[in-house]
């Protein structure tokens, strides 16, 4: 896995394709600063609700602890399985010590949500068995999720328990993956274990737009039947209201994301209106997915996929795009039914494909003589 995104960038040049970077760095360097003013402790071995919450007398509950919390104190979780569903509200830091949130029978495990809520920090927890999302984050800013797991939900699956997970059409219900980012922005993604979920980690606009954020270093593998990382826009106000909606501005950093159902990374326009542009995508290793290693999909008029940035990733052994056409194994897959669209490929490396790169409609991709690719049939295919 890359280990530093500045080194990303600074290979080969790319800092001149990516120059926003830096204003980035700047944006998110401030993000631990969470300075507790007091701690609460949970421990499900000598936990009762009735106790304060403090060390010698914890709390036997998260949900308790969240609750008896101001903005600014820290909720520490010790040891052990808490079967519960978790909601935050204010600014706290939910700090594991080697704890799981059990969400069977739940909808979510942890919901983080609203403008209260900004600020928040969640790390070393492990987030299991929900029906849908084992961790929502909705309609809020600065969050950083760090050093978690987050393994075995959406569960409900192609069934009516909430909207997420029905079947529409030919689309099966992934209850909103694993871990969901919804109207979401300058928030930090940074180091957890996304696997044997639906589907990883998404990032969608219904609430409101989804921009600034960084998901980095983290492994997303293994998940069923959906993409790795996904970054669609769900808004049909996206292109017409960007200040309302829009998954944009995000971006996308040394990850790894292998043998999940869909693409291993995959920004998506799937009707009129909406809107996935200006992300950055590099640094990535896609590998052994059942669908394309990267890929943008614009599927309707009135979209807008430009201004996406592809770079610097590591893509092999991937499926079929189903949208492109190509009927093969592809890399990335660059695919727009009527949307034009203007996006960077450049200095990836590529091979064990049958197509390299696959572009269908109108689309311009710059970069493309500085990909190596290597062990292909097709470098660069059309339909």
């Amino acid at each position: 896995m890359i280990t530093s995104w500045r080194a990303v960038l600074v290979a080969g040049g790319l800092m001149s394709v990516v120059a926003p970077a830096p204003a980035l760095a700047s944006r998110h360097s401030g993000h631990r600063t969470h300075k507790s003013s007091h701690a609460l402790f949970v421990s499900a071995a000598r936990g009762s609700d009735a106790n304060a919450c403090s060390a010698p007398a914890p709390c036997k509950t998260i949900g308790r602890a969240v609750g008896l919390a101001h903005a600014g104190d820290e909720v520490v979780v010790q040891r052990g399985s808490y079967p519960e569903s978790v909601t935050i509200n204010k600014r706290v830091r939910l700090s594991g010590q080697d704890a799981t949130i059990n969400a069977t029978g739940k909808v979510n495990g942890l919901v983080i949500s609203g403008p209260g809520a900004a600020g928040t920090e969640v790390d070393g927890l492990r987030v299991e068995n929900g029906i849908g999302e084992g961790i929502l984050v909705v309609s809020t800013s600065r969050i950083v999720l760090e050093r978690n797991a987050v393994e075995n939900n959406d569960q409900g699956h192609d069934t009516p328990v909430t909207q997420e997970c029905t079947t529409q059409g030919d689309v099966p219900g992934d209850c909103g993956e694993a871990l969901h980012l919804m109207g979401v922005a300058d928030s930090r993604v940074v180091g957890n274990l996304i696997d044997h979920n639906i589907g990883g980690i998404l990032i969608t606009d219904e609430t409101g737009p989804s921009r600034g954020n960084l998901i980095a270093h983290n492994v997303s593998r293994d998940n069923g039947e959906d993409c790795g990382i996904t970054l669609p826009s769900h808004n049909p106000d996206a292109v017409a209201h960007p200040s309302q909606a829009g998954v944009h501005d995000n971006w996308v950093i040394g990850n790894v994301s292998v043998r999940n159902g869909g693409a291993g990374v995959g920004m998506f326009a799937p009707a009129p209106g909406t809107a996935s542009y200006d992300n950055h995508v590099i640094g990535n290793i896609t590998r052994d997915n059942v669908e394309a290693g990267i890929a943008i999909h614009a599927h309707a008029p009135g979209q807008n996929v430009s201004g996406n940035v592809i770079v610097g990733n590591r893509v092999s052994g991937n499926g079929i795009d189903p949208d492109s056409g190509s009927g093969h194994p592809t890399g990335i897959a660059l695919f727009s039914a009527a949307s034009p669209a203007t996006v960077t490929v450049a200095h990836n490396q590529i091979r064990d494909e049958y197509f390299g790169i696959f572009i269908a409609g109108p689309i311009a991709a710059s970069g493309l003589s500085s990909n190596q690719i290597s062990r292909v049939t097709v470098a660069i295919g059309h339909p």
